[in-house]
C-alpha cells in the first residue's frame, strides 16, 4: 500500500469508528501518543522501568503514525510527497553534526 493509499484508508476507517475529526483534538491525542512512545522507550535507558517490549513499541508509533496521517490529511497535504521534499531539501543544508 502505497503512503496516498494508507492516508486514505486511515480517513475511511477513522471516520467508520466515529473518530473526531476537529484539529486540536487530534493534536492533542497525538500528543499523548508521543508521550506513549516516551514511556515505551524508557526501558531502554532504565532498567527501573522494567523490559523493553518492542511491540508496544510498535503499537504506539502506529499510533502517532495515524494520527500524524489524519492531520495531514485535514489540510489535503500528500504526506509522502511532503516527507519527499524535506528530505530533499534537508539533503542541501549544512549539518554540524555531519561534519
Amino acid at each position: 500500500m502505497q503512503c496516498a493509499e494508507l492516508q486514505a484508508h486511515i480517513t475511511a476507517v477513522r471516520a467508520e469508528r466515529g473518530f473526531t475529526t476537529e484539529l486540536l483534538q487530534i493534536l492533542a491525542h497525538l500528543l499523548e501518543e508521543l508521550g506513549e512512545v516516551g514511556r515505551a522507550l524508557k526501558p531502554t535507558w532504565a532498567p527501573i522501568y522494567g523490559d523493553f517490549d518492542p511491540e508496544r513499541l510498535a503499537s504506539e508509533l502506529a499510533d502517532v503514525n495515524v494520527l500524524l496521517h489524519a492531520l495531514a490529511q485535514a489540510f489535503a497535504i500528500d504526506l509522502e510527497a511532503a516527507t519527499l521534499a524535506k528530505l530533499d531539501a534537508d539533503g542541501a543544508r549544512d549539518w554540524p553534526s555531519s561534519r
